[in-house]
């Protein structure tokens, strides 16, 4: 491949070069161009019907693959394609849910199981795959941050597979009274798993801290040893409060990776701008939503391979954040000089120049 390779994975080659590399007779050349951030539109549209399966998987995860070309991938003979289209935030919310709703019925357990941990599959799709017959599928609802608490409590009593009970035990919207009960499960995995839920009632820890397992004895006392106002904080029911408390800087970064789960979109925008959260939990929330993606592309905390990433987003606010942030790259900025928004590219022009400056 040599310096073929290099040139499909390099941003800065020319979008003519990268439409004849897409031609390339080797695929891996051509995946290399389908996974390039620059690719022009068109070719995402010539790749989009490859005959290599690799190639059309690393056109749908691309972030900036355009709407009409994941729309023909929704309806790919390939089970693996149509699923990555549901993970890329360009595909239309309707046509996620459509292709979810169809692969939770696939004969392939795995494929149901990522259906099943999907962010955006509905409740009634959840419901049927919380009776599902495999582990893994149930694990994976049992686990999913948008899982009921009616179908939490049907899972809480899952007698084939521990490992269920022990996600329901970690999933933050299981009611206390569920967790009380899980407390006295006879597996320990699932006893751990509730020492180390913020939800947890303290009476409840306090008598795990006794527990036979050594290692649920040590979750209980590490749970017991977080302050009150922040364990109020994540079960409070005003989301404007755990708003608050997402945005506060001293708010400890074990808190904020359980607020980066809440449902309220609001919540995780806030922990997505603040300076104190975790950057794994910021690479995860570069997925979300619109506004969320623009708080994490205005934290200075933010890795500099998410901000790239970031930087050739679709929406303007993203770029706009990118180009501000003193923690984007000298290479990122030159490119955004030449963004075709005007106020991105000022806004790039104008980082740059504080660089200067500062060096000066």
């Amino acid at each position: 491949m040599g310096i073929f390779a290099i040139f499909a994975e390099d941003h800065n080659t020319r979008a003519k070069s990268l439409e004849e590399l897409a031609k390339n007779g080797e695929w891996r050349i051509r995946r290399y161009v389908a996974e390039n951030l620059d690719t022009p539109p068109k070719t995402f549209e010539e790749l989009a019907e490859d005959e290599e399966v690799e190639v059309k998987i690393a056109v749908a995860e691309n972030p900036n693959t355009p709407t009409k070309v994941l729309k023909k991938l929704a309806e790919d003979e390939n089970v693996i394609v149509r699923y990555v289209v549901t993970e890329n935030h360009n595909a239309p919310l309707k046509i996620i849910v459509k292709i979810l709703k169809e692969l939770a019925k696939n004969e392939s357990s795995e494929v149901r199981a990522a259906v099943a941990g999907n962010r955006n599959t509905p409740a009634e799709t959840l419901a049927e795959l919380a009776k599902d017959k495999n582990d893994d599928v149930r694990r994976a609802v049992a686990g999913n941050p948008n899982t009921s608490v009616k179908i939490l409590k049907y899972l809480a009593k899952d007698k084939e597979d521990n490992f269920v009970r022990a996600a329901v035990a970690k999933n933050h919207n299981t009611p206390p009274e569920v967790l009380e009960e899980l407390a006295e499960d006879e597996d320990e995995w699932v006893r751990k798993a509730v020492a180390g839920n913020l939800k947890t009632p303290l009476n409840v820890l306090e008598e795990l801290a006794k527990d036979k397992d050594e290692n649920v004895r040590e979750y209980a006392e590490k749970n017991l040893k977080v302050p009150v106002e922040y364990r109020k904080l994540v079960i409070d029911k005003d989301w404007k409060v755990r708003a608050a408390g997402a945005e506060n800087p001293k708010t400890p970064a074990g808190i904020l990776e359980e607020l980066a789960k809440d449902k309220n979109a609001k919540v995780r925008e806030a922990v997505a701008g603040n300076p104190n959260t975790p950057i794994d939990v910021l690479e995860e929330l570069a997925e979300d939503k619109d506004k969320i993606r623009i708080a994490v592309a205005g934290n200075p905390n933010t890795l500099r391979s998410v901000l790239k990433l970031l930087s050739t987003d679709k929406k303007i606010g993203v770029r706009m954040a990118v180009a501000g942030n003193p923690s984007t790259s000298e290479e990122v900025l030159e490119r955004l000089l030449n963004d075709k928004n005007k106020s991105v590219s000022e806004a790039a022009r104008k980082n740059l120049i504080q660089r200067k400056l500062h060096k000066e």
